[in-house]
């Protein structure tokens, strides 16, 4: 699973060649499962998505691999979507990322956070009485 996790990974992010690793290189696929796992929905889409992989996935080459996620993207843009988020915050959160940033921008290698406190994933889940009570404002007529 690891190998078809890092030749989608690689597939979605595969570097420049010069400044920008690829995420495959950087071996992000277990990552990038993690990153889904804290998104609604994104286990799912992850499933989802590779057991649409064939077993070769990772022996093809990049245009080919390119093309049958596309097709995946095609049938499914909402999984896949959750995929590609869940890839671009395991690459861009990945310190050898942040060291081309910094190196390239000149902004600092840390976490986004004040002084980089790392804060738990949101929970949702904390706003569902507030969605229950509806609308709190009079509506206004047209």
């Amino acid at each position: 699973m690891t190998t078809h996790l890092n030749a989608l990974v690689d597939t979605l992010l595969p570097g420049d060649g010069g400044d920008w690793p690829s995420a495959g290189a950087l071996d992000l696929g277990p990552r990038m499962a993690e990153m889904a796992a804290l998104a609604p929905g994104g286990t799912d889409a992850l499933e989802t998505v590779l057991a649409r992989l064939p077993d070769t996935f990772g022996a093809m080459d990049q245009p080919a691999r390119q093309a049958l996620l596309a097709e995946i993207e095609d049938a499914d843009p909402e999984r896949f979507g959750r995929i590609v988020t869940a890839a671009y915050n395991a690459y861009y959160t990945t310190p050898a990322v942040r060291d081309v940033i910094e190196r390239l921008t000149g902004y600092e290698n840390r976490p986004p956070q004040p002084l980089g406190y790392a804060l738990p994933p949101f929970d949702e889940s904390l706003l569902d009485a507030v969605k229950a009570r509806g609308p709190i404002w009079r509506a206004v007529p047209e």
